[in-house]
């Protein structure tokens, strides 16, 4: 499941008969759950053995926490294929055997030429030695710029912040287009408490994301980065390629420079050193930036960043009867964090221990296979298609289940509900389960509570969904006009952290859920009439800020700003941000704009990546009249957008 604070129309009728057919297996599941509790707790079911021998397998070591491109995650993808053709599955037409193939960003590495020099008046002449004097940063793109003009722009901040009386602009005044920009490292005043940047923490200001935006929207094309006094402790050493992480925030390159490097052209253009140009800011809290007439510089940042092959794996069983094109998905996601780091997702900032995933969402996958067996081992072919579809990929923005909708191999036209299994391995002593998106379709509701209070659970419901329509898979269904429900058995501690492991999950519980789930799935596949979609206004949760340091001030960007947007996060032109959804009755949607569109400035700020956009919507608050500008159908739209206020769970 993706980082996150954390649907027919069914009459009565209907919904009473669907329950009469079943009501010997509901018999059945009580008889089994009554007999299960009795048992010694290390005397397990049939189904809670074979739900741990999968998430056991999916979470060990050897599957190195199934990040797409490791051998953990082909190795998981293999086993789960054979249990599809174990449990009498077919492939899907179209997909390669039991594999949809497609690709994702890799990992980003430096690779081929890294140069860069100083040029000015007279010969005068400042190289830099790679790795040794400057280093390129993965979060900056690759460059090839050529006689740039250099300015010192300060910390590269603009700070606009009624609240604690800041108004602090190192760009006041400056004109900066098409030139690189010199700045320091964090912020002003960075050691006194009495400082409005409230010196003694680290404000959103100081991120290399707000550095990286702020540089872009005003017209830099390099970023040229130095450590402040306050680093020195230390020595004053390059940090590494992948501190930053290696995700392009900026379409800019950003670059790390040693301070000696930086001082040796201050010197040749006649300016202030860093250390005397740091002190008297600090002292006033007044800019010093400048040009350094007659510099320019050259450079060479070459960063590779190959496209990883990785696969949803599908099983299908075919129906039979008048609605046997119309299908009904069951899926979750099978890949993790791996080794975590940077921008992985990772909640242990600095691990790089495997992440196993085993609730995340090994636990989800091994429900996927359990609801395979059950339904590919029963004689009567289903009266719709069943499809299942462990996806890769949703932990680097559902990914997967983005390419299954946008390349489906079978119609999203006749595709009439979507079942997700995500985190499901922690049922607690109250056998509390949330069911969210019960409002996508009619008779959802009274489905899952019929049937959750009938298997003794405790069913808490969720109309629509919470951060980005849930989080996870199902996510990219809904936005396609499918109703949905997903499973979820709550955050936890180890949530996306190396200690999410195989031994702390509840097989019991998980097998209650599957007798469960099993229900919910012959109910929705056996219904003579086909589940209605239903639009559900849905809250959502803001980003966080991102970059330098990881652990930032949270109250200078939890403005509560809100557009009710979804980004198209398998687009990554960086000249925009394309957007896969709107969310029903927010912002965005009052305001005309639509999925499919690129949203290409926001409050006269151009925006160039989803990085770009969080920083932009972060520094405003709600209530705030935008225009928002577009690009739809080749052609550039402005519409204008009253920022609401991030609904509340």
């Amino acid at each position: 499941m993706r980082s996150r604070i954390s649907m027919c129309h069914f009459g009565r009728l209907s919904l009473a008969g669907s329950i009469v057919v079943l009501g010997g297996a509901v018999s059945l599941v009580l008889a089994t759950a009554r007999a299960e509790d009795s048992r010694a707790a290390a005397a397990l079911s049939p189904a809670a053995e074979r739900l741990k021998g999968d998430v056991t397998f999916l979470a060990a070591d050897a599957q190195e926490g199934r990040a797409p491109g490791t051998k953990g995650i082909e190795l998981s993808a293999e086993r789960i294929a054979a249990v599809f053709k174990a449990a009498g599955l077919k492939p899907a037409r179209g997909a390669n055997g039991y594999f949809q193939e497609f690709k994702i960003g890799g990992h980003a590495k430096l690779n081929g030429e890294q140069s860069l020099a100083f040029a000015g008046p007279d010969g005068k002449r400042v190289e830099g030695v790679f790795r040794t004097t400057f280093t390129p940063l993965g979060i900056g793109v690759s460059a090839a710029l050529a006689h740039v003009p250099v300015v010192f722009a300060g910390y590269g901040i603009t700070a606009k912040d009624a609240a604690h009386k800041l108004d602090y602009d190192d760009y006041a005044g400056l004109d900066v287009k098409g030139k690189a920009v010199l700045i320091i490292r964090r912020e002003p005043q960075q050691d006194d408490a009495a400082s409005p940047f409230e010196g003694t923490k680290t404000t959103s200001f100081a991120t290399f994301q707000h550095k990286a935006t702020n540089a872009f929207q005003h017209g830099a094309v390099a970023v040229l980065l130095v450590n402040d006094l306050a680093k020195l402790g230390s020595g004053d050493a390059n940090i590494g390629f992948e501190v930053g992480g290696t995700d392009a925030i900026s379409n800019l390159p950003f670059i790390m420079l040693k301070r000696g490097l930086a001082d040796e052209l201050l010197a040749a253009a006649g300016a202030p050193t860093l250390a005397d140009l740091e002190h008297g800011i600090d002292a006033d809290l007044k800019p010093r930036s400048r040009e350094l007439k007659g510099f320019t510089l050259d450079l060479t940042v070459s960063i590779e960043r190959p496209s990883i092959a990785t696969k949803n794996v599908v099983g299908v069983i075919e129906g039979a009867g008048p609605r046997a094109d119309e299908t009904v998905v069951i899926g979750g996601h099978y890949d993790h964090l791996g080794r975590g780091g940077p921008r992985s997702g990772s909640l242990a900032f600095f691990s790089k221990d495997i992440h196993n995933g085993a609730d995340d969402n090994a636990s989800g996958t091994a429900m996927v296979l359990e609801l395979a067996r059950r339904l590919g081992g029963r004689t009567d072919p289903p009266p719709r298609r069943i499809v299942f579809i462990a996806f890769s990929g949703e932990e680097k923005g559902l990914l997967g289940s983005q390419y299954y909708v946008d390349h489906p191999l079978y119609p999203l036209s006749s595709t009439v509900m979507m079942i997700n299994c995500d985190m499901v391995g922690r049922m607690n002593d109250n056998n509390e389960i949330t069911m969210i998106g019960t409002g996508t379709a009619p008779g959802l509701k009274e489905l899952v509570e019929v049937l959750g209070s009938s298997a003794g659970l405790k069913v808490k419901q969720v109309a629509g969904m919470t951060d980005g329509f849930g989080g996870s898979d199902h996510q990219s269904f809904h936005a396609k006009r499918v109703p949905v429900l997903f499973a979820f058995t709550g955050l936890h501690k180890d949530y996306h952290r190396p200690s999410d492991d195989s031994n702390l999950i509840n097989y019991s519980g998980m097998a209650r859920i599957a007798d469960y789930l099993e229900l919910i799935a012959l109910d929705l596949i056996r219904r003579p009439e086909r589940p209605a979609f239903i639009e559900v206004a849905t809250p959502s949760h803001g980003h966080g800020g991102a970059g330098d340091p990881a652990a930032v001030d949270p109250g200078r960007m939890a403005s509560g700003a809100y557009l009710g947007t979804m980004p198209d996060y398998a687009e990554d032109s960086k000249n925009g941000l394309k957007l896969a959804d709107v969310r029903a009755g927010g912002p965005a949607a009052k305001a005309g704009i639509k999925g499919g569109d690129v949203i290409i400035k926001l409050g006269g700020k151009p925006i160039g990546t989803i990085h770009d956009f969080m920083e932009t919507l972060g520094r405003h608050k709600p209530g705030d009249k935008v225009d928002v500008v577009v690009k739809r159908d080749g052609k550039d739209v402005t519409l204008n957008v009253t920022i609401g206020s991030r609904p509340s769970e």
